[in-house]
């Protein structure tokens, strides 16, 4: 339990680092900062992905953030964290889905999008599609397996 302890403290680390990188790049980021206010449709859904995405990040990074805080503070917590993220089940649905890849793919082709809203718009709406359509498989393949396993 005492390597799990420090598995959760380094984590800490990492979404303390995640936090600051998405509160910076909220601001640094957003050309509602940059420019006047926009006119054109377009920019303004480009910039409110980019805003929104930086947005959620940040409160998905906080969530975790304050489950882990909770955990380190409370033995009947940090317990429940470990069995659940050590439960074979899981573990086996996670890899029969291919989770690690598809995540990988995910969080870049969420970057690429973000990025890509400063660049050029086909390219943001075409990686914005490439998005959902591998998160819908990712969503479908974890539910055929944890229905099938």
């Amino acid at each position: 339990m005492d390597e799990f302890k420090k598995k959760m403290k380094w984590r800490q680390i990492m979404l303390g680092l995640a936090s600051v990188t998405a509160l910076s790049a909220i601001f640094l980021t957003s050309r509602l900062i940059e420019s006047p206010v926009r006119t054109d449709n377009i920019d303004s859904f480009i910039d409110g992905f980019q805003v929104g995405f930086t947005l959620m990040f940040f409160l998905i990074v906080m969530f975790f953030m304050q489950r882990n805080l909770a955990a380190l503070k409370n033995p009947d917590k940090m317990k429940k964290l470990f069995i659940s993220e050590t439960d074979e089940r899981k573990l086996f649905i996670l890899q029969k889905s291919g989770s690690d890849g598809m995540n990988v793919i995910i969080y870049g082709l969420s970057v690429g999008t973000a990025v890509a809203g400063n660049i050029n718009d086909t390219v943001f709406f075409t990686l914005l599609v490439a998005l959902f359509f591998v998160i819908s498989v990712r969503g479908f393949l974890k539910l055929y397996y944890r229905v099938k396993y």
